[in-house]
């Protein structure tokens, strides 16, 4: 899809999470509704539905920000399980070389039992550990903190980027020039 369309959803998401107006937010929902899709290299019905996930997603976080009710948290925690656990089983079947195989072996033999109890694969699994952190940090904060602002929001923000780099990578390795 149109990579302008996303990269401008995502900046006007962060400046939306960043209290700023939703204006912007607003505007980059309406041009990714209106962007080309599967257009990149990717094959064709991995991208179909890996984006298309990842765009119900975008646009049902963008339409709830700052109002997430309970009921939308949840959808938006299923929906980065989902994902994650069919990357993980469409790089299993695939024939595709994903870099960074060795380092996604050591993680999973070095993870505790508690998130290797659900049988997934290294996304899966990395995305349990990452929601499980986020949700004991939230729970712990102070009501008047600011959580995201805060030296453990900041760690948390730093791991959910590198996490977001190594699926950005990952989705990379299926591209066909």
């Amino acid at each position: 899809m149109d990579s302008t369309a996303v990269e401008s959803l995502i900046r006007a998401g962060q400046a939306q999470m960043d209290g700023e107006s939703n204006g912007g937010l607003q505007q980059a929902i309406i041009e990714l509704r209106s962007a080309p899709l599967f257009e990149s290299g990717i094959e064709p019905e991995f991208a179909e539905s890996f984006q298309l996930e990842a765009i119900n997603g975008w646009l049902m976080l963008g339409e709830a920000l700052g109002d997430l009710s309970e009921v939308q948290t949840g959808t938006v925690v299923c929906l980065a399980r989902e994902m994650a656990d069919y990357l993980d089983k469409y790089m299993e079947s695939s024939l595709t070389l994903v870099e960074g195989e060795e380092d996604r072996r050591g993680y999973l033999r070095s993870a505790g039992e508690h998130f290797l109890s659900y049988g997934l694969g290294y996304f899966g699994t990395m995305n349990r550990e990452i929601e499980s952190t986020c949700h004991e940090a939230i729970l712990v904060a102070p009501e008047n903190d600011e959580l995201i602002s805060s030296e453990t929001g900041r760690r948390l923000l730093n791991s959910c980027d590198e996490y977001g780099n190594q699926l950005a990578s990952a989705l990379t390795a299926f591209s066909t020039d």
